[in-house]
């Protein structure tokens, strides 16, 4: 599989993002959301944003490793499912749709929809989304085989402001696991010891039996610590100074581990998941550009 190089020429430095100070907060739980009554202008949660700005691209590598800790490989699926629709006349008429989903393999193969890297694209807005969504859409494609096709997934949201940087993951196919572990996020200032905590409601909709089923809510309660502040991370952008964040997430069901390295202008540039069952899912950013 070819290579794909980072078109990067930034300047890198661990100093707090210069945001306006007179933003409006609001807080749910510990994150903290800016404030914006524009609702006529779509770029308005993205528009000042230091690392996840609109059309910025983000190419990210994965490594996945069973709970017995061997490398296995996400081979992508298209599942057809059925749907339903009443026309005019009141009949209903079926359909077919597919769903994304997948198997592992054993041995890495492209040509058998094998993928190994994901984009992660930053937009302004999102179909479907509110006019009032208060966060920084994210827009998720799996990488195929020749690197340069794209196949769309999801949509999500990232909070980035001068208080804190809080994103969903990718959550599709194989990634829905990390629904489950805690989400990347650091708040500012940087101060090594510093800690804090959060909580989210997850239904039992995330479950799967490839790694764990559930009856009733589960309330996730997540503890965030920063451990380094003088940490290096080596990336084909180069060796990059990070600041190490590490959180747990405990509920009835189990606990799930996170361990990120954050820099301060390409974000979460590894991130180390231990998941539910005790699979793992390593990601590490490998390419940084504008499109």
């Amino acid at each position: 599989m070819k290579k794909l190089f980072a078109i990067v020429f930034l300047t890198v430095c661990t100093c707090l993002p210069a945001f306006s100070q007179n933003t409006e907060y609001s807080r749910s739980g510990s994150v903290w959301f800016e404030v914006r009554s524009d609702t006529a202008n779509p770029c308005r949660y993205t528009e000042d944003n230091k690392i996840y700005q609109e059309n910025r691209v983000f190419i990210y590598g994965f490594h996945y490793y069973d709970p017995q800790g061997k490398e296995r490989f996400m081979r992508y699926e298209r599942i057809p499912k059925q749907g339903y629709e009443l026309t005019e006349t009141g009949d209903t008429n079926t359909y077919t749709y597919y769903k994304a989903d997948f198997s592992f393999s054993d041995v890495f193969d492209a040509k058998d929809s094998c993928i190994n890297r994901y984009l992660l694209k930053v937009a302004c807005s999102g179909r479907g989304f509110r006019k009032d969504y208060d966060q920084t859409v994210e827009e998720f494609y799996f990488l195929l085989d020749d690197q340069k096709s794209k196949l769309p997934l999801s949509m999500s949201g990232i909070v980035e402001n001068e208080r804190n940087l809080w994103m969903h993951p990718n959550r599709s196919c194989l990634f829905r696991v990390l629904e489950l572990n805690p989400f990347p996020y650091i708040q500012y200032p940087v101060e090594k010891g510093k800690s804090w905590k959060w909580r989210l409601s997850i239904g039992p909709h995330w479950g799967d039996e490839r790694w764990k089923t559930w009856t009733g809510g589960i309330v996730n309660k997540y503890k965030y610590k920063i451990t380094d502040t003088d940490c290096e991370v080596v990336t084909p952008m180069g060796t990059l100074p990070c600041v190490k964040v590490e959180a747990v997430a405990k509920s009835r069901i189990g606990k799930t581990y996170l361990t990120a390295y954050y820099n301060d202008t390409y974000g979460f540039v590894k991130m180390d998941n231990t998941n539910i069952d005790g699979s793992r899912i390593v990601i590490d950013l490998v390419g940084v550009n504008f499109q």
